[in-house]
């Protein structure tokens, strides 16, 4: 079986045990993930976060967002480019009316109300993901948009102020991977921290 194929297979079945949480357990757990996400030295220190708006059964990071947009921190969110490969950066001011659901449904800044901010400025790194495993190996939804983010960020990525979130159940035993993906350097579930040694 192909690299590619195997990263479907897995996503396929990671992503049906992750769908099948209830809201009220992607809730309980996503909590204790933002708190976890919030008492991290690099999170608390970051002056720019260029965070993720979560959708469907993902980690629920609206929490980290309005922390973030009252903390005097910048928030920083990904907006979708049809027919680009790379995602556009805006400073958000308010989640709650700077953003609408925009490409595959995902909740994404405002263009013209929201100022694009250069990925130079970004001092902290939040990573979605459908799978990873204990040696920093993640899956994403494969577009490669993080892959080409954390290439370009490779300092945070060497600095371990790259932060996964997921759940516990989408750490697996290993992560198929090929030259174009980055390791990341911590992940945070909502029963520990993991830390990948460089």
């Amino acid at each position: 079986m192909s690299t590619g194929d195997r990263k479907r297979e897995l996503r396929r079945r990671v992503l049906a045990q992750r769908d099948a949480l209830s809201v009220e357990e992607i809730e309980r757990r996503s909590a204790e993930i933002a708190r976890r996400v919030m008492e991290l030295e690099c999170y608390r220190t970051a002056r720019t976060r260029l965070l993720f708006a979560s959708f469907g059964s993902e980690v629920c990071t609206d929490s980290l967002l309005t922390e973030t947009a009252g903390s005097g921190a910048r928030l920083v969110l990904p907006r979708g480019q049809p027919g680009r490969e790379e995602l556009a950066l805006h400073e958000v001011s308010d989640p709650t009316s700077d953003m609408a659901p925009w490409m595959w449904g995902i909740r994404e800044p405002f263009p013209l109300r929201c100022p694009t901010v250069s990925l130079s400025e970004v001092d902290f790194i939040l990573v979605p993901g459908v799978a990873f495993d204990r040696r920093g190996g993640r899956l994403g939804y494969g577009g490669g948009f993080y892959d080409r983010i954390l290439r370009e960020r490779s300092d945070l990525v060497e600095a371990g102020a790259v932060v996964a979130v997921t759940f516990a159940l989408q750490i697996v035993d290993e992560v198929p991977r090929d030259e174009r993906d980055v390791l990341v350097p911590v992940i945070v579930t909502e029963n520990e921290i993991i830390r990948i040694a460089s």
